[in-house]
């Protein structure tokens, strides 16, 4: 199970400074939701992948700008993306309906 402290510590991998702050907890809640869900379907999650997702979805929403990304976290920005996209069309939908807010 993924925890919030978790999340924030992987976070800063992608980012120049520290943007907890910014992500609304909401999000963090959904990305942890959404974990849970695929890992009991077998998708194995890690924190990573968790922390990329969480970003992903703060960067669409307006919480995190450009510049606050390094190359890292701009390039996980693609990744996030293209793996939503994949478990969206398979059989998991449920998993990224966890993301969606409530």
């Amino acid at each position: 199970m993924i925890k919030y402290g978790e999340l924030h510590q992987a976070l800063a991998r992608y980012t120049c400074d520290d943007i907890h702050e910014n992500i609304p907890v909401d999000f963090y809640r959904r990305v942890i939701k959404a974990c849970f869900r695929a890992n009991n379907k077998g998708l194995t999650w890690d924190v990573n992948q968790a922390a990329s997702i969480l970003l992903y979805l703060a960067f669409n929403e307006g919480h995190i700008q450009p510049n606050q990304l390094n190359s890292i976290g701009l390039k996980t920005l693609d990744w996030a993306e293209i793996f939503l996209e994949q478990i969206n069309t398979g059989p998991n939908k449920d998993v990224v309906r966890a993301l969606v807010s409530v």
